[in-house]
This record gives structure tokens, C-alpha cells and sequence, in this order.
């Protein structure tokens, strides 16, 4: 193997380490923590390659059209615990409905992912 081969062969493996080692974001699943007749409060966790990446993130909510929620109006907020990021969605009102769905739409420096949730929501434990 002459030494032109062996560069291109170094290189191609370099690049395809920085591909996979790119910034990257990840959504955990969602972790549903409340319930029927309270204010909504969902938490996802953040997962990034970079912490940077956390700073310059685009995040919309929307609805899809067979949901009737939009009046709830839910708002989003990105938190710290620890070494731990996570969005956490929550609700202006109490939520009377069995179910909700909703969009989540993220963007960042690197990439974009829309990911759409919907919940069955179980009344209060006694």
C-alpha cells in the first residue's frame, strides 16, 4: 500500500469519527408529572454533545389541528439540574381533558427535530 492510500485511508476515517462525533441533540422521553385537573407539567430531558448547544436552541410549541388545547396555553422553559438539562412544559390552566397532544419544534446551531407528543392524563391518586 503506497503512502497516498494510507493518507486517504487516515483521512476518511478522521472524517467519519468527526460525523459521528458531531453536535448532536437528543430528546429524552417524556416524563409526564401531573395529573387530570391540575396544571399540566411535562419534563424531557436534554441530551447534548455540547453544552453550548443548549445556549442558542429555537424551541416553538404548536397543536396538531384534531387537538382542541391551544386554550391552555402552554409555555416551555430549559432548566439546569445539576449536569442535567431538560425542557419543561407546562400549562397556564388546569387541564380538564383526558388527552393532550402537542408539537414540539427544536432547532439549533447543527440541526432541527420535530417531534410530536400525546398523553392520556389519569386523575389524582387518593
Amino acid at each position: 500500500m503506497n503512502i497516498y492510500k494510507i493518507f486517504k485511508l487516515a483521512a476518511a476515517t478522521c472524517l467519519g469519527f468527526y460525523a459521528i462525533t458531531g453536535y448532536t441533540l437528543a430528546l429524552s422521553e417524556a416524563e409526564l408529572k401531573s395529573y387530570l385537573n391540575q396544571q399540566l407539567d411535562v419534563r424531557i430531558k436534554l441530551l447534548a454533545s455540547e453544552a453550548a448547544e443548549l445556549d442558542n436552541l429555537e424551541i416553538s410549541l404548536s397543536y396538531p389541528d384534531r387537538n382542541s388545547v391551544s386554550h391552555y396555553r402552554l409555555k416551555y422553559e430549559v432548566l439546569k439540574s445539576g449536569e442535567e438539562h431538560f425542557l419543561k412544559i407546562t400549562s397556564h390552566d388546569v387541564i380538564r381533558e383526558p388527552v393532550i397532544e402537542f408539537v414540539l419544534d427544536i432547532g439549533w446551531s447543527d440541526g432541527h427535530v420535530v417531534r410530536e407528543y400525546s398523553f392520556l392524563i389519569d386523575p389524582p391518586r387518593n
